[in-house]
């Protein structure tokens, strides 16, 4: 690609802690930061303290526009139509969407801002660049840039699921959120059932508009095209962290705590769709049923802080909470270690890839997910190792469609047969355990990070 690169996601990639700013850490990040080393570039998000914000990092070869936004849009912009109203219906639901109008005139008035700014740097820039849209804040940027540069080359990745059209359609924004992402070049999906269920509602929002195979033909002559592009790791830097001394050393730490017990392992943000508490309360019916297993294993469950600031993941604190300290009242025994090990806090990557090698048993049992690279990144841990450790893994997750089963699938809503399977992974023979494990790293392997951002950009450049 000979275009600079125009990134645009709701935040920018840094952090300002007491030594200063800093790039911050997470999948997009560094699936990003080769390729604008590559090619160059401009990274436009919204910041907090955004006249502070400088405009390179080092560490982040690309120049920062910060888009300034006041506490008020933020709630109606980011707290209210993306998290309560986006984020649940584009996850089939898990909790009711709020429907709210305050908030769309928020997150159009957001919208124009990041408008603003994506113009400022496109307008700067000696060559056009390529602006490539992340996730589902932003689906109306595509018109508006359109607007202003007909030649412009758009494209949308899409994080989260697409929803089916019969809930798309309880949106009453529908028109304009499906239009403006249709005035990209490509938009991308992770699988090919959310790229089916957004063409599907192009037929029914847009009727005049025609849907041949992946593209979609506007009235006006525009094109669009829907392309499957499963994000991925950074396989390399996985496998060399996982065989590091320092993860040795936290490996060693944790086996002296845990002793013989075998480890089943959840870590995710605390979100609702995550099905946390279905698999803590799955937890809990095998300790009820197998007595035999208490005091045999123990579930470490990372729930990474979110949206404190959101009435539902408040709420989700204090259930899972409530779950944890009532399975450990069951079922500690007096002067042993409890059964269930909570910690609500982030973790380094050392501490997650020692967490990653001691599992017998990773639970990704989201209700919903758009992909979930924690699987992957488990998979690439224990390969990496010689391990052979289990995937317990929810089929309503994007990342099952890539593992099929080398994977021990399970129905996360269903807590009596989630339990079954917890009980059924921790019995598979070793050999079958190891076979899995080096299958499910071999398809990460091949299809890296650096594979879908390669991808990706050639969609957007209509050379694929």
């Amino acid at each position: 690609m000979d275009a600079p690169l125009l990134i645009v996601a709701n935040r920018l990639p840094l952090v300002r802690d007491a030594a200063g700013w800093r790039p911050a850490s997470g999948g997009l990040v560094t699936a990003l930061t080769p390729v604008v080393a590559r090619v160059g570039g401009t990274w436009v998000g919204w910041d907090e303290d955004a006249a502070g914000v400088p405009d390179r990092v080092e560490g982040l070869d690309c120049d920062l526009r910060a888009v300034a936004l006041e506490p008020g849009l933020v709630d109606g912009f980011y707290h209210g139509f993306t998290n309560r109203t986006l984020w649940p219906l584009f996850h089939d639901l898990v909790v009711q969407p709020v429907i709210d109008r305050a908030w769309w005139r928020s997150y159009e008035t957001v919208t124009r801002r990041f408008a603003d700014a994506v113009a400022a740097a496109v307008e700067a820039s000696p060559v056009p660049p390529t602006v490539w849209i992340q996730d589902y804040h932003l689906l109306l940027l595509p018109r508006l840039l359109r607007e202003r540069f007909p030649n412009l080359r758009i494209g949308v990745f899409l994080h989260t699921p697409f929803p089916a059209p019969e809930l798309f359609a309880r949106l009453p924004w529908r028109d304009a959120l499906l239009g403006g992402m249709l005035a990209a070049d490509a938009v991308g999906f992770h699988t090919a059932p959310y790229r089916d269920n957004f063409l599907r509602t192009v037929n029914r929002v847009f009727p005049d508009a025609t849907v041949m195979a992946d593209e979609v033909h506007a009235p006006d002559g525009h094109r669009t095209r829907a392309t499957v592009h499963p994000i991925s790791i950074d396989t390399a830097a996985f496998a060399a962290l996982a065989t590091e001394p320092a993860t040795d050393a936290a490996v060693a730490e944790l086996r002296a705590h845990f002793g013989d017990r075998r480890v089943l392992l959840g870590v995710d943000r605390l979100d609702y769709t995550k099905g946390i508490r279905h698999r803590l309360q799955a937890i809990e019916l095998l300790l009820e049923r197998r007595p035999d297993l208490r005091g045999r294993f123990v579930f470490v469950q990372v729930a990474v802080p979110s949206r404190d600031d959101v009435e539902e993941y408040r709420r989700l604190r204090t259930q899972v909470e409530t779950e944890v300290g009532r399975i450990n009242g069951r079922f500690t025994e007096p002067g042993r270690d409890v059964p269930v090990h909570y910690l609500h806090r982030n973790v380094d990557r050392t501490t997650l890839a020692a967490h990653y090698r001691l599992a017998d048993v990773m639970c990704v049992t989201p209700l919903k997910d758009g992909m979930n690279l924690v699987a992957k990144e488990f998979v690439t841990v224990q390969d990496a190792t010689d391990g052979d450790g289990v995937l317990l893994l929810s089929e309503f997750c994007g990342t099952a469609q890539e593992f099929g089963h080398d994977a021990v699938r399970c129905n996360p809503f269903d807590v009596e047969g989630l339990a079954a399977r917890m009980e059924g992974a921790l019995e598979l023979a070793p050999e079958d355990r190891r076979g899995r494990i080096a299958r499910m790293a071999a398809t990460v392997r091949d299809h890296d990070v650096f594979r879908w951002v390669d991808e990706e950009l050639a969609a957007i450049g209509g050379d694929a």
